[in-house]
């Protein structure tokens, strides 16, 4: 008796490729995308960081303002109404 030899269809070998290409396909897109997102989240923080060190450098600002006393003398003319010895207040009336 022959044996029939058994031939693999074409569409078996297709689906047998695609899965074998699909394997490392699936890895490095996932690398990638780990990647893509990692460039994004860096810049990111970059940005944060340089808006934090501009509030950090307005901070120091005030606190040296604070040291010297000009901000507090100022803001204690402007809302509490203090005057220093021998200077003449005049109160204007509103109409």
């Amino acid at each position: 008796m022959k044996r029939k030899k058994r031939r693999v269809s074409r569409k078996k070998w297709w689906v047998v490729f695609l899965l074998v290409a699909a394997i490392p396909l699936f890895y490095f897109s996932r690398r990638a995308y780990r990647l893509i997102s990692s460039i994004h989240e860096v810049n990111t923080l970059k940005k944060e960081i340089l808006i934090l060190k501009a509030k950090d450098e307005v901070l120091r600002d005030r606190i040296g303002e604070y040291k010297r006393g000009n901000l507090v003398e100022a803001k204690a003319r402007d809302e509490l109404g203090m005057i220093r010895k021998g200077e003449k207040v005049y109160l204007i009336r509103e109409k």
